[in-house]
């Protein structure tokens, strides 16, 4: 009889500690969690930014390929299963910003592709000359 409650104790007991260990695993991927997305968020905002100034379609892509190395790297620095512990406001926020930068690079690829054919200049000379009550 002894050894029955014994062995009911001593399985409770291991339980009560493996269930700790893996709330204490999920708090510390819970932490690296959010310094993964704020890193994250960080380099997104800073080549969205960069990619306002690119002149060309090579800086573009060069930058581009830059962001994927760089998010890459971070994320092999992080546990494994540390971006599945993100609040999904965080998920959220980082999609927004890759649809953003998806949606700048296609955009400022297009423009590069095909330039505008109407000259800047004439369409103030052109304006002026409609508005303009001496024309």
């Amino acid at each position: 009889m002894r050894s029955i409650i014994y062995i009911v104790l001593t399985t409770v007991a291991a339980g009560l500690t493996m269930q700790s260990c893996v709330k204490k695993n999920e708090r510390s991927l819970r932490g690296e969690a959010r310094d993964l997305f704020l890193k994250s968020s960080g380099i997104a905002k800073a080549y969205l930014d960069s990619m306002a100034y690119a002149t060309d379609s090579s800086t573009l892509l060069s930058l581009c390929e830059r962001y994927d190395d760089t998010i890459t790297r971070l994320n092999y620095e992080y546990k494994a299963g540390a971006d599945y512990e993100m609040s999904e406001g965080e998920n959220d926020t980082l999609t927004n910003l890759t649809f953003r930068f998806i949606s700048l690079r296609d955009s400022l690829l297009q423009r590069y592709a095909n330039p505008a054919k109407i000259d800047p200049d004439s369409t103030t000379r052109d304006s002026i000359k409609i508005t303009s009550p001496h024309g």
